[in-house]
């Protein structure tokens, strides 16, 4: 007899990807007093970063570190941070701050060190409370991120949205002047109880500046603002640089475990890909790598401010470096030739002596890391830093300046705006795709699934379009009392891409009984089969999901909200405050489902904007046998994105199988593999409303 399976979401596959989806499979589990005591905390030091304090609980401990030895892991560490805070060299509160600073990321790691080596949570307490009142306040951002994220004892945690801890990052100066002045001249501006007064309409920024096209194409970047300012897409960036910072590593955090070389260009190659289908959308052409060669084209001029109203620095059209930086150039393209050479020569020795050889497939990660830099590689002295130099190039900026005026691609909240950012990432994956080339193509044992085959694979209708979406800025005014949190909210409302949730029923005939693991991309449409080897590039995975088979047809359906890599909006700021209270105060339970879970892309950019006609693109699935394993999961799936553990993946598939490695079309398409062609529809109602 025949069997039709029902592939709704398996929650394994939701909740180690971070994906929203509450577990059904396992106990329901919720925040204690100790973790609700925790949030409450979390979500209180982080209101109106830039004034003092105002919880009276939390000042007496404003004043003084806490300096006894006995209350730290690695008190070396920590007495470094002492020796250098004392001596009056950290940036100071107010000024402005970026990680691509040489002096601003040394002093944000030792600030890392004080809090992440406090031996238990009081000593972690009161030494962030301090550091909340004492250090630069988007370097106190930044090392929370990190402390929450990697402290076991803070596991389960959920901090606001970014951009609504930090407005200022996200949203043009318009809309932050515009709710200042409307308090200024509305006392009532902000309190729910006139909530019709209280939003803010946000727009994208639409600048004659950068009108000159980089690409050879009819349309201007301003049509991609939409997507490239899009707060969901730029706060996923700077939630996965605070998972995997390259500053961290070694057994102690266990990054290298997930791969971090291998994921980190992966991610970006993704990042890349997606943009260009965003391109293909809007009638233009796909980015062309960086040429380190002046005047550059491509400016940018962003209507960002810092909180203190500087702008944000501009790069002009047709932008020449200063004369006294083409030495960080030279260094640049110094390191490109040397992982260039390190490439053909097929191998690289480490500092202990060993040998790593670029020709076998695992040493992706390996190769990756060196070109990430991080302190899982064999060496920064060795390739040196390729990436914080070449950002900091594009921004005109010395690195090692003492006084920064830092640009959108200094901060990672930011760089996905700059049209460059692409250009030069296309650069830097023109190098990891150069290495790529040396390994071997997949055979077609590696490729084929014996007695599993595809029939067909059917979809909803695809249709994206423009919604609006509030973001909580309260964050923007002043609070005026500790005890009107409650009652006091501003919102910017602003239209982002949507698509209609959809779901896509696929058959499979099959001679195999057990798991498989399912993969589904999204990319253009070509012509013949061949052109898959230039189009490739430009597939983006948007699932990966794990299924059972039987013996004969089975049938799954899977819909677009439970995908593998994608999680949904965040709660914003003062609901999920007044939640977390509710729980403090006994009134309700909070749950610990990953419905606010970080670590994933938003799930309404899925598909690029569709036309009006129907956009022609095609979605590609492979099927492939599970070859993970059945030990117990290191961390708990209910509340943790497993960053660090090794497990986050189904299986030790290079990121991006098949289309990571040149492709032999003797042996590529085989029955486990389908490709759909696809229309994407664009509903423009929304415009009319707008």
């Amino acid at each position: 007899m025949k069997h039709i399976i029902l592939a709704v979401v398996i929650s394994l596959a939701a909740l180690a990807s971070g994906s929203y989806v509450p577990s059904t499979k396992y106990e329901a589990k919720y925040a204690d007093k100790d973790l609700l005591f925790k949030q409450k905390f979390f979500f209180e030091v982080l209101r109106n970063i830039h004034l003092p304090l105002k919880y009276e609980e939390y000042l007496p401990y404003t004043k003084s570190w806490v300096s006894e030895e006995s209350k730290y892991h690695n008190f070396p560490q920590v007495a470094e941070f002492f020796d250098w805070y004392t001596t009056g060299g950290f940036v100071e509160k107010g000024a402005l701050f970026t990680i691509y600073n040489e002096d601003h990321l040394r002093q944000t790691y030792l600030l890392f060190n004080l809090l992440f080596n406090s031996a238990d949570w009081d000593t972690y307490y009161q030494n962030l409370l301090w550091a909340r009142e004492n250090v630069n306040e988007c370097m106190f951002i930044y090392v929370v991120h990190l402390t929450v994220f990697q402290r076991a004892d803070l596991q389960g945690i959920v901090l606001p949205a970014i951009y609504e801890i930090y407005p200022y990052y996200f949203f043009n100066t318009d809309v932050i002047r515009s709710i200042t002045n409307k308090k200024l001249y509305d006392a009532k501006f902000g309190l729910n109880a006139n909530g019709k007064y209280n939003v803010v309409f946000a727009n994208y920024t639409a600048f004659e500046a950068y009108k000159l096209d980089a690409y050879n194409s009819l349309k201007s970047e301003e049509y991609l603002n939409y997507y490239t300012e899009d707060i969901g897409l730029n706060a996923y960036y700077f939630y996965f640089m605070m998972d995997y910072p390259f500053t961290l590593g070694g057994e102690r955090f266990g990054l290298i475990k997930d791969r971090r070389g291998e994921l980190f260009w992966y991610v970006h190659q993704t990042l890349l890909a997606r943009y260009n289908l965003e391109r293909l959308s809007n009638g233009m052409a796909t980015v062309q790598p960086l040429a380190w060669r002046f005047p550059i084209k491509t400016g940018y001029s962003t209507m960002l401010s810092y909180w203190n109203g500087v702008p944000f620095k501009s790069r002009e059209n047709n932008f020449v470096l200063d004369d006294d930086l083409y030495k960080r150039l030279d260094w640049v393209t110094g390191w490109e030739i040397k992982l260039r050479k390190t490439i053909e020569d097929g191998f690289y020795m480490t500092d202990d002596g060993q040998r790593i050889d670029l020709r076998l497939p695992e040493s992706a990660d390996a190769f990756g890391s060196i070109m990430n830099v991080n302190v899982d590689s064999y060496g920064m002295k060795h390739m040196g830093y390729i990436e914080i130099l070449s950002r900091a190039l594009l921004s005109n900026t010395e690195y090692r300046s003492k006084k920064m005026w830092p640009s959108v691609l200094m901060q990672f909240e930011t760089s996905l705006r700059d049209p460059i950012f692409y250009q030069l990432y296309d650069r830097f994956l023109d190098i990891y795709s150069y290495f790529k080339r040396f390994l071997p193509s997949y055979t077609y044992e590696e490729l084929n699934f014996n007695g599993v085959v595809i029939q067909d694979v059917t979809f909803d209708k695809l249709m994206t379009y423009f919604d609006f979406f509030d973001s909580d800025v309260s964050n923007v005014l002043p609070m005026q009392s500790t005890d009107k949190y409650f009652d006091y909210a501003v919102y910017a409302r602003q239209s982002r891409l949507n698509h209609k949730p959809f779901s896509y029923t696929m058959n499979v005939m099959s001679n195999y009984t057990g798991k498989a693991v399912i993969r589904a991309f999204v990319g253009p449409k070509f012509e013949s089969i061949f052109d898959l080897q230039y189009y490739k590039k430009y597939f983006v995975e948007i699932d990966q999901y794990l299924v059972d088979f039987t013996a004969g047809k089975n049938t799954f359906v899977r819909n677009s909200r439970d995908f593998y890599w994608s999680v949904k909006d965040r709660t914003m700021y003062t609901d999920l405050y007044k939640k977390i209270m509710l729980g403090y105060n006994g009134q309700e339970k909070f749950a610990l489902d990953m419905s606010e879970a970080h670590c994933g892309f938003p799930d309404r950019l899925i598909l690029p904007k569709g036309w009006t006609g129907g956009m022609p693109m095609q979605f590609y699935f492979i099927i492939t046998p599970y070859t993970g394993s059945e030990q117990p999961y290191s961390y708990h799936k209910s509340f943790s994105c497993g960053v660090g553990s090794g497990m986050r993946y189904y299986d030790n598939l290079p990121f991006g199988y098949p289309f990571d490695r040149v492709i032999n079309f003797n042996y590529f398409y085989t029955k486990n593999m389908y490709f759909k062609d696809v229309l994407i529809y664009h509903n423009d109602d929304f415009k009319k409303m707008y």
